[in-house]
């Protein structure tokens, strides 16, 4: 093996201390034999608690062998014996454990520690380099910052959030995602967030510890910036930046002002930021929900000492009365931005205040002649007097009083889950995950009265401004209430929104009701809050999200309303694309979207999921709203049948579901379809990955692969097919996405995007629970990993959902049906865990065995559990679940099927309209960008039919309130099949299903109104 001292990927990746020796050291050879290298370093006396820590760039090979993995940093000591020992993980430590145990990302630096404490007493002779990789291709890597040295102090546990580096998941950027996340200090589900910012010229990733470093490959901080950004790819928003400058003059330039910094002398976390630059000046701030205090501590001998206000570009501006800084900001990305305001007070009154030297145009200084000052300072997107009234109602305590009041808070919502017998890394990342959870969705609203009796006001991004904003006052409409934002819905479905549910239930109440508020005011629920509607993503799942904590008990303010939020998006073809569901005038009446829209088969397969949810909760409303009860039941029919429109986009020539033609004719022939292909018809993923994206009905996808055993076949077959990340299809490069999917190296398994994080799941319903346990406890074991260099995430950590996948799995949990009351079983990752919801009673998780992955055995509360499924009443209600685990593979759950809305062993059967399209017709032509004035409709089917459905769909003009449809056998005699009065539609081009009371076969058919009414669309269902 050869090595070569000097230089290395990237930019610093960790701390140094104690001993430490080597500085980017290449590795590189051939594979085969077990090859070592010397290493400087030795004589040291290992003390009980040491470490030996060192980083590590494995490179990708050619030919995906990852030889350059089975690599570690050995020990030898002074007797001639050696120390390998395990990793902070509990991996084997040594080179052939490395490897084995997929443990190491290739070329990603990889933080290796290693407790001594077992050799306490022992000389350090000789760290060595060993590379021990099977096969005999090539290999090639980096060792750097190798250090023996004490290991820190761990938290005692009274204080969780020092479990917290806000840290975890920025060491990210648009081309490798280990989180893509920002180091937020904040208020949970706060108003504002605040963050250091590498880079005060952008809105997309401001912090990269790790990149676009100085010369002397130091990260330089640019300020301290109010953030509201809920990802990289959307973008951030009104962003207003605090810097201080110890220069004779107050640099407003990002780049001239910038100071070195170092992971070292920072403190990240929840409730407090600190840093201590490079130039003597120590910058400290702990938040409220509207605001920060921020406390400066400036050096004896600095040559000046300035607070410059800046923001990203021109678009913002500040003034100063003699008495506080006031001033706005209106800049980023996203939708519905409207303009944010603040008022803030010195501890001293400034010597001076006014341009800043160099830089934007209205960035501004205040200047002082005293070491420290304390700003505090409050923001709102009402006004500049609110934003004052925000900071009177929040920041009249000291620093450490406001402090004390965030660490209290944070403690409160990280206490619902205390593990025992957690090593250090599951409690930072147990704890880590909470607080990502935690930080979304935002609060929109501010209190315009008192504490004692607030009055909530929004200034509403869903609605058109009115007029021009002001430096003192918004222009977006204020409105009571309390909104929420910034949520990407397809990804949050699937575990954060549960994860509320069960955590947090009636916290969950009022984030639902905050998205609700949307409704209200913009008439949609946003796909994507950005803060309003953003035209991004597939599916409206928000639909499936409420239902789902409707189901669960959850106390929701109006669910009424949060039904028809998600009705609308159900029924109705919205008129533009950044709300509602795309593809969706002729989707509804062929029950799928064509592929005239983009990624075709995610649109569709989203609203099956979307619809599920909102059956389930339509026929709980009509028990609850006795005056809507047969509209509901009928709605909850309608989409419980339309649920099942995933059989039409199943092609049996292929195995896959793919993309249909307007013609109905499948997208590819079996010679063209690759399922190793992205994008195309699939979002943000391939064919693969699409292939069990049924998760409401896992029987029936089962029926469709021939049964759970060709359910489990095709599983094993995912899992075992490698993802090359080289069949971009329709993206122009190899996206992000791709390349992370290769790295998680579980086959086609994408876990590092959201599409995949339910497949594990669905081994449970092809008999094979083992399967579903032994997966998702490697996942927990190795994807969640280096958190303590920024990293701790496979892919993006979206507004809490990637986090959530942790919390539940490693509780031995999954919500795999949402939209059904009920978690699917895992494995539980811990030997207890005490889970106590806000709100709730507390739930005791035991296991017995828990380093194996297995489950021998359930019982809840002393009671076995046969399934491999609890129901959340029964979860809820449960003091205890004991699982027992075992090395092996057991019988459990084997024998019966978790519940599903297929129960047998067909394959389902969709809604068919019986009418034949005419494409010259307006109410027969599957599209509702058609419609005509109607009295009288009357057409014939090709045979007789017995339908028991039929839908009405509005047009823009006058609905109908009234009708009456007769059937015939012969033409001439007439039977009522269904009369219907003061009837409405909420929504022009709304869809809405009717029941037919007595179904029996005919031939013709007609529907008569009382008074001429607009039509689109006429089914016939059965």
């Amino acid at each position: 093996m050869d090595i070569e001292t000097g230089g290395g990927p990237g930019g610093p990746t960790s701390s140094r201390g104690g001993f430490s020796s080597v500085d980017g050291t290449r590795y590189s050879g051939v594979a085969g034999a077990r090859q070592e290298v010397r290493l400087p370093g030795g004589g040291q006396l290992v003390a009980v608690g040491d470490r030996l820590r060192y980083k590590v760039y494995p490179e990708l090979d050619r030919a995906l062998t990852y030889a350059a993995t089975y690599v570690a940093v050995e020990v030898v000591f002074a007797d001639g014996t050696r120390y390998a020992g395990t990793d902070q993980y509990g991996k084997p430590a040594d080179a052939a454990g490395q490897g084995d145990a997929k443990i190491l990302y290739a070329d990603q630096w990889n933080d290796v520690q290693v407790d001594l404490t077992a050799a306490a007493g022992k000389t350090i002779a000789q760290l060595v380099l060993v590379v021990d990789a099977p096969g005999d291709g090539p290999f090639a890597g980096w060792i750097d910052d190798v250090e023996v040295g004490p290991a820190p102090a761990e938290p005692d546990g009274s204080d969780l959030a020092a479990y917290v580096d806000t840290r975890r998941g920025t060491n990210a950027s648009h081309a490798f995602s280990r989180g893509n996340t920002l180091p937020i200090t904040a208020w949970p589900n706060g108003f504002n967030f605040v963050t250091p910012v590498t880079d005060a010229s952008t809105y997309r990733w401001p912090y990269e510890y790790q990149r676009a470093n100085n010369a002397d490959n130091r990260p330089e901080l640019q300020g301290l910036t109010f953030s509201h950004q809920p990802s990289p790819w959307m973008g951030d928003r009104d962003q207003l930046t605090i810097m201080p400058v110890a220069a004779a003059e107050p640099l407003g330039d990002p780049a001239e002002r910038a100071v070195a910094f170092s992971h070292d002398d920072e403190i990240a976390r929840p409730d407090l930021y600190s840093v201590a630059l490079a130039n003597g000046v120590r910058a400290e701030l702990t938040p409220t929900d509207h605001g920060a205090i921020f406390r400066f501590t400036f050096p004896a001998d600095a040559a000046g000492r300035h607070l410059v206000f800046d923001t990203i570009d021109e678009n913002g501006g500040f003034e100063y009365d003699g008495t506080a800084v006031t001033g706005w900001v209106e800049n980023g990305a996203g939708t519905g931005i409207t303009r944010m305001f603040c008022y803030g007070e010195f501890s001293s009154t400034p010597t001076g205040f006014g341009p800043a030297s160099g830089g934007r145009d209205n960035a501004r200084a205040a200047s002082f002649d005293v070491p420290e000052v304390t700003l505090r300072i409050a923001t709102s997107f009402i006004g500049v007097d609110q934003a004052r009234h925000n900071l009177s109602l929040e920041l009249g305590g000291s620093f450490e009083e406001i402090r004390s009041a965030a660490n209290a808070v944070w403690n409160e919502r990280l206490g619902v889950i205390r593990p025992e017998g957690a090593t250090p890394p599951q409690l930072r990342t147990v704890y880590g995950n909470l607080y990502r959870l935690n930080l979304y969705p935002n609060s929109h609203f501010e209190n315009v009265a008192s504490l004692e009796n607030p009055d909530y006001r929004y200034a509403s991004p869903v609605l058109p401004a009115e007029g021009e904003a002001t430096s003192l006052v918004t222009n977006a409409v204020v409105r009571p209430g309390k909104m929420y934002v910034n949520n990407g819905f397809w990804d949050t479905y699937r575990t954060a929104w549960p994860a509320y549910v069960l955590f947090y239930p009636e916290l969950a109440a009022e984030l639902v009701d905050g998205f609700v508020q949307q409704y209200r005011d913009g008439g949609w629920i946003a796909r994507w809050s950005s803060p309003g509607y953003a035209d991004c993503m597939t599916g409206t799942s928000s639909d499936v999200s409420f239902a789902d904590a409707y189901l669960k008990g959850v106390a929701l303010p109006d669910p009424l309303a949060t039904y028809d939020a998600g009705l609308r998006n159900a029924t109705v073809a919205p008129a533009a694309t950044e709300v509602g569901r795309k593809g969706v005038e002729t989707g509804f009446f062929a029950g799928y979207v064509s592929t005239d829209t983009e990624e075709s088969v995610s649109w569709s397969l989203e609203a099956y999921l979307n619809d599920f949810g909102l059956a389930q909760m339509a026929l709980r409303l009509a028990d609850a709203f006795p005056q809507r009860r047969a509209q509901l039941l009928e709605e909850a029919e309608y989409l419980r049948r339309r649920s099942l429109n995933y059989v039409l986009l199943f092609d049996d020539a292929i195995n896959f579901f793919q993309g249909r033609r307007p013609d109905g004719s499948f997208a590819k022939t079996p010679a063209e379809f690759d399922p190793e292909e992205w994008g195309g018809d699939f979002t943000e993923t391939d064919g693969w990955n699409f292939a069990f994206h049924v998760a409401h009905d896992p029987r029936g996808l089962a029926n469709l692969y021939g049964g759970p055993r060709g359910l489990e076949a095709k599983l094993d077959e995912f899992f075992a097919t490698p993802e090359l990340a080289v069949k971009k299809g329709t993206y122009s490069i190899v996206i992000h996405e791709m390349v992370e999917a290769q790295a998680v190296r579980m086959g086609q398994f994408g876990f590092s995007n959201q599409p995949a994080h339910h497949i594990a799941w669905m081994y449970n319903y092809a008999g094979t629970p083992a399967k579903t346990q032994a997966i998702a406890r490697e996942v927990l074991d190795r994807l969640y990993v280096g958190e303590q260099i920024g990293q701790g995430y496979p892919g993006d950590e979206d507004n809490g959902e990637m986090s959530a996948w942790y919390l539940f799995a490693a509780l031995g949990l999954y919500p795999l049906r949402v939209g059904a009351p009920e978690y699917a079983i895992g494995s539980p990752l811990f030997p207890r865990v005490v889970v106590s919801p806000l709100g709730g009673s507390p739930l005791t998780i035991t296991a017995t065995g828990v380093e194996n992955p297995y489950v021998q055995d359930l019982r809840v509360d002393g009671k076995q559990l046969p399934v491999a499924s609890i129901t959340h009443a029964d979860l809820t209600a449960a003091t205890h679940l004991d699982f027992t685990l075992g090395a092996e593979p057991s019988d459990w759950a084997t024998l019966e099927s978790p519940p599903s809305l297929t129960t047998d062993d067909r394959v389902a059967t969709p809604l068919v309209d019986l009418i034949p399209v005419d494409p010259g017709s307006p109410v027969f032509d599957d599209t509702s960008a058609t419609e005509a004035v109607f009295e009288s409709v009357s057409w014939s089917l090709p045979a007789p039919a017995s339908p028991t459905l039929y839908t009405l769909t509005s047009g823009t003009g006058e609905p109908p309130t009234g009708w009456q449809l007769e059937a015939s056998a012969d033409g001439t005699t007439w039977t009522v099949l269904d009369t219907r009065a003061d009837q409405s539609f909420g929504w022009p081009r709304q869809t809405r299903p009717f029941k037919i009371p007595t179904p029996a076969p005919h031939q013709h058919y007609r529907l008569t109104f009382p008074t001429p009414s607009a039509l689109a669309q006429f089914e016939l269902l059965a």
